[in-house]
């Protein structure tokens, strides 16, 4: 991981800088949440729907990124986001601690509790 990235700003660049994903980046993403949402197959419906839908892959490009867990696949795509596109990010950073916002709309800071209404 990236020294200037902290877990935070992991979830932050994750959720919402995810137009910077890649193409398999974003099929696994897209993998887990449907294998989540099926109940990794337990839950026919939901499962068969995103059978069709094609959200869940057989690629094998795909499935290697989330070999290690989904977390280190989170880690490893913001880390990939955070150091090739930093200058085009709308990073929401506390005018007062720098550190990242909980949201892009979010007017207080979660670390040093700034408020900027």
């Amino acid at each position: 991981m990236n020294e200037n990235l902290y877990p935070a700003l992991v979830d932050y660049v994750f959720d919402y800088c995810g137009r910077f994903m890649n193409d398999k980046e974003n099929k696994a993403n897209w993998h887990h949440f449907a294998i989540e949402k099926s109940g990794n197959g337990t839950k026919e419906g939901f499962y068969n729907h995103f059978k069709e839908t094609k959200h869940i892959s057989s690629d094998p490009e795909v499935l290697a990124l989330l070999e290690n867990g989904f977390n280190a696949f989170k880690i490893k795509v913001a880390s990939r986001i955070y150091n090739e596109h930093k200058e085009k990010l709308d990073l929401n950073l506390c005018p007062k601690c720098f550190k990242i916002a909980r949201a892009p709309q979010a007017k207080q800071c979660r670390f040093c509790f700034h408020d900027w209404h």
